[in-house]
């Protein structure tokens, strides 16, 4: 079976319209060598991702982080902190701000943990519902990126990009 080389030219509606307003779309470009680079469509992917991501949850304040660690805790209750910034692959220092925002909304709640210096993430009943509502726009945003891809497609590309992120 041939590999199908992307087609960095191909018109799309929904690429032009994640482009800043003014912006020329970048398949107008010659990519040179960058057109075979996985490193490179990866992150050109994940700027679409991350464009999209910002779409999809606009007005939420939950950025790609917080629903990350949204998600986390609730399908991982009683996560240690430790546990849940491995999990993240962040520092532990980084997740004080992050579990202080996801509290203060009233999301996630910190209770004791098995030892007095440990502490375990749950979320409140509030971050139960919260993340149904997160997880549906997760749906659309999904759906939105890969929108051009068929099932099959779809299936093959998050198992690559799971073996590759070792998950």
């Amino acid at each position: 079976m041939a590999i199908r080389k992307p087609d960095l030219h191909a018109s799309s509606a929904r690429r032009r319209a994640a482009l800043p307003h003014g912006a020329p779309d970048r398949a107008a470009f010659d990519h040179g060598a960058l057109g075979d680079s996985l490193g490179y469509l990866i992150h050109l992917a994940e700027l679409a991702n991350l464009q999209l991501f910002a779409h999809a949850f606009a007005g939420t304040r939950v950025t790609p982080a917080r629903y990350t660690a949204l998600e986390l805790i609730g399908s991982n209750p009683g996560i240690r902190p430790a546990d849940l910034a491995s999990a993240m692959a962040i520092e532990r220092s980084n997740l004080v701000a992050l579990i202080r925002f996801l509290t203060q909304c009233g999301w996630t709640r910190v209770e004791a943990g098995p030892n007095r210096r440990e502490k375990a993430l749950h979320l409140s009943d509030t971050g139960l519902r919260t993340l149904g509502e997160m997880r549906r726009r997760l749906a659309c945003h999904d759906q939105a990126l890969t929108g051009e891809l068929s099932v099959a497609e779809r299936q093959q590309l998050t198992r690559l990009l799971a073996r590759i992120a070792s998950i």
